[in-house]
């Protein structure tokens, strides 16, 4: 994803956990206040911080933003699934048994995403447990960084071709292409400045449209928000559980819920630029000037992005009750 892509998503995913107060358990109403009240003096920090793993970092050649599968009848299948919140398992369930192996090498998204909730756990109870101005303490800016980077990677495991072992990027502009499709709709429908890297935001926090911009009404954003409306999380409203009832059966950890994601991310890129397609040349289509791909793309991104939202809300509400649970001893 692009920078702008990456910081919408992780505003957007502000505005979800907004929209679901009061809806859980008294316990976790109490955390996701307590976590809004945190990251809501951040905003302005978003697209950078978003966008560090990328600027600064440059993990992204050596396999942190990616999951490769590939077909192979001598693979396994992966017995890991998202939840049902998840809206694009419905759109390759059929396929989630087929025998996959992994790229190794270039594969660790899911233990960057495993490695950072634990380090925002660690950090907090560290600036909690210090003296104030120790210099081994974190300040909060540094930490609402490491729920942006979070973010990232979380985002990255939802894109179909992070996770697919086809090189769809170079000499192929299948991946720059779909990508470029994101950034340039979040650019042409909300207000965002290039020169500040920031979203305007009204008094609540919320991002601003353009006004007068036609087309909205029909675009992949506006029906992402009638998505995210349509499906909650599972068990929100029971009166005791803990933050991995969210992640799926079977599923008791960050590293887990992000093998799913990448899973029918996978599944999704095969259904979306099918290998073997006949007279494809995946090294020179546009997919955006093509059919079928450019009806695909648009079709399937509503539930994509909407997706990408979900988890990094549902992760960072993970993150932050975490180190709450860890601090009364539990994990």
């Amino acid at each position: 994803m692009k920078k702008y892509t990456h910081a919408w998503l992780a505003l957007k995913a502000i505005e979800l956990l907004k929209s679901y107060e009061g809806r859980f358990n008294d316990d976790r109403n109490k955390h996701l206040k307590r976590f809004l009240k945190f990251i809501s003096p951040h905003p302005n920090t978003f697209v950078r911080g978003a966008w560090f793993p990328d600027t600064v970092i440059k993990d992204n050649t050596q396999g942190g933003h990616t999951w490769k599968y590939y077909l192979d009848s001598n693979g396994k299948a992966e017995k890991r699934r998202p939840p049902a919140h998840n809206n694009c398992l419905a759109f390759v369930k059929g396929s989630l048994g087929r025998k996959v192996s992994l790229d190794t090498k270039i594969s660790d998204l899911p233990d960057r995403c495993e490695a950072l909730g634990q380090m925002i756990r660690d950090s907090i109870l560290i600036t909690n447990k210090t003296k104030s101005g120790d210099v081994v303490v974190f300040n909060n800016s540094q930490v609402a960084l490491f729920f942006l980077m979070l973010s990232h990677y979380v985002c990255d495991a939802h894109v179909p071709v992070h996770c697919d072992n086809r090189d769809l990027y170079k000499p192929s502009k299948v991946h720059p292409d779909l990508e470029d499709f994101w950034e340039k709709e979040i650019k042409k429908f909300y207000k965002v400045s290039l020169r500040t890297q920031q979203f305007d935001l009204d008094e609540e926090g919320t991002m601003q449209h353009k006004t007068g911009k036609k087309g909205y009404d029909k675009s992949i954003l506006h029906e992402l928000d009638k998505v995210l409306a349509q499906k909650a999380w599972q068990n929100m409203g029971m009166l005791k559980n803990h933050w991995s009832v969210f992640l799926g059966k079977g599923n008791n950890n960050f590293w887990d819920y992000l093998v799913s994601v990448c899973l029918v991310s996978f599944h999704m890129s095969q259904l979306m630029f099918p290998p073997g397609a006949a007279d494809v040349n995946y090294n020179t289509v546009r997919i955006m000037e093509t059919e079928p791909f450019k009806s695909d793309v648009i079709k399937y991104s509503t539930f994509i992005l909407a997706d990408a939202i979900n988890s990094v809300a549902l992760l960072w509400l993970a993150a932050w009750e975490r180190w709450e649970l860890l601090s009364k001893g539990v994990r």
